[in-house]
């Protein structure tokens, strides 16, 4: 079962990715910062330890695909109460690997793909 502190880890992720990155934050429910040129990045994160994969909803990556968007993975390891990012690679959303899609059980609306860390790593 993922951390109830599961989204605290991924917002600490994103804000550690826009900064390296240089990126612009940006509140879209289908990306979560943009390049300076504007092009949308979906920024994903997930426990090393814990779970492996990264999720991905379909809504949002068929948004991100029409939009030549990208994707940030950014793996973790907790630390106390705190995250410390592995690493982070950038990869054009139609670079992603074959995906298999599932019903989410109401969340999101949309179906998800469990990606694991090493296809995208």
């Amino acid at each position: 079962m993922p951390s109830k502190k599961a989204n605290q880890y991924g917002t600490a992720a994103e804000h550690h990715v826009i900064e390296k990155r240089n990126l612009e934050p940006a509140r879209c429910y289908w990306y979560d910062a943009k390049f300076q040129n504007g092009t949308p990045v979906e920024i994903k994160a997930c426990d090393v330890d814990s779970t492996g994969y990264f999720q991905i909803y379909e809504e949002a990556h068929r948004k991100l695909r029409r939009a030549n968007g990208w994707y940030a993975f950014a793996p973790y390891r907790r630390s106390g109460s705190s995250a410390r990012i592995v690493t982070v690679r950038m990869r054009r959303s139609s670079k992603m690997p074959l995906m298999e899609w599932s019903e989410t059980g109401g969340h999101r609306n949309s179906r998800k793909a469990k990606v694991k860390i090493e296809a995208v790593i």
